[in-house]
């Protein structure tokens, strides 16, 4: 799918049916990058707290490398990186970008859910508040679709 000029957009190709699989797999990709960030967040504090106090020696290091969740950390930075790729192949970067704020308000529901640490108002109204910058920064819709220029291949009227 190309994007259209102008946009980060997909172009329609296929008609209506084709514009509605660049958005599934766009949302489908937003879907799997917060929530493969949040699984790796948890899981790289799951990994220090089951490997204890880490020092920059030997037996810290085979202890962090011992954890299964230092491990689940690790590849869900591998599996993010493959979902932003496939994020950045439809979006605009300055549009896509600020969108991935939207995981400190995911990180912070999953530490309250599965860490049991504490949520007070001053953390529900950050996160709306990060909310409510991702809503007003527009993400990649725009105010008026690009129109293709008339003319010839110059610009001239015709």
């Amino acid at each position: 799918m190309n994007p259209r000029p102008g946009s980060g957009l997909p172009r329609p190709e296929g008609g209506a049916h084709g514009v509605r699989r660049g958005m599934l797999a766009l949302v489908l990709a937003w879907a799997a990058l917060l929530a493969i960030e949040t699984l790796g967040q948890v899981s790289l504090k799951l990994a220090g707290r089951s490997s204890g106090a880490f020092e920059l020696d030997a037996t810290s290091i085979h202890a962090a490398l011992s954890t299964p969740w230092l491990w689940v950390g690790l590849a869900c930075y591998l599996g993010a990186f493959a979902a932003w790729m496939g994020i950045l192949e439809k979006s605009a970067l300055s549009a896509a970008f600020p969108i991935t704020a939207i995981t400190f308000v995911t990180v912070l529901l999953a530490s309250w859910a599965v860490l049991g640490e504490p949520m007070g108002w001053e953390k529900l109204l950050g996160s709306a508040i990060i909310v409510a910058g991702i809503l007003l920064l527009g993400g990649d819709a725009e105010s008026a679709p690009s129109t293709p220029p008339r003319g010839d291949a110059e610009g001239n009227p015709s």
